[in-house]
């Protein structure tokens, strides 16, 4: 075979499709196109899953639908028979299951499932075991250890409108802090006393001045004057 010779198999090939070269061309007078409607129009861009106006099969099928449930845990599932790739006396971590391409992903952890035999004995480490996966393990003489996981935070939910909010219970005063309060207003109520008392002091003797005019004024004949103050209503 030489090179002028090859030629591509056949069928991979066609000819472009020539249009608009008359009714004899063999592609007719429109040009495959047919006569007068979308079709046969310049720029016609419909979609590729669109089937004349009628709902589209993507529109019919179901999508979504029923429960979801987003807190659902996903393990990454694991059986025996693929652990025994691992050296005999080794420890198995979810490190080392990741390097080797048993698993893709840790998710919310490992679980390990009892399918095949396990012919190595192993320290496997994983997040769950399943009771036939437990007693394989038990019996070729390893160790199944279960990582334990923190429980998760749970937020504080908010309380219904209708039920009342729950009493607290009043702290009990400790008798030292009660002594402490008292001795605190003590000298304050003392203070106020002795700033009290000179006022009254100066006000004494002004009102008892104001008596004694008024007696000598009487015993005089003469006529004291009121002394001019608020009308009352």
């Amino acid at each position: 075979m030489k090179l002028h010779e090859i030629q591509p198999p056949p069928g991979s090939h066609h000819a472009r499709k020539r249009v608009g070269r008359g009714p004899g061309s063999g592609h007719g007078k429109t040009s495959t196109r047919g006569q007068k409607g979308q079709g046969a129009r310049t720029s016609v861009n419909l979609p590729k899953t669109f089937e004349g106006g009628q709902t589209r099969l993507t529109m019919r099928t179901p999508k979504l639908r029923g429960f979801h449930n987003k807190w659902r845990k996903r393990f990454a599932v694991l059986n025996l028979t693929r652990l025994n790739r691992f050296d005999d006396g080794a420890e198995v971590l979810p490190e080392s299951l990741l390097e080797a391409g048993i698993i893709k992903d840790v998710g919310a952890g490992i679980k390990v499932l009892g399918t095949g035999d396990l012919n190595r004995r192993l320290t496997i480490h994983a997040h769950r075991f399943s009771v036939e996966a437990r007693r394989k393990i038990e019996a070729a003489g390893g160790i199944a250890a279960v990582i334990e996981v923190p429980p998760p935070i749970r937020e504080k939910t908010k309380r219904a409108k209708n039920q009342p909010k729950p009493a607290r219970p009043a702290p009990a005063e400790k008798p030292e802090t009660a002594e402490k309060a008292e001795t605190a207003h003590k000298p304050q109520k003392a203070e106020k006393a002795q700033e009290a008392a000179p006022v009254a002091e100066a006000s004494a003797p002004a009102g008892a001045a104001r008596k004694a005019k008024q007696k000598t004024g009487e015993e005089r004949g003469q006529t004291v004057k009121p002394q001019k103050g608020k009308k009352k209503g």
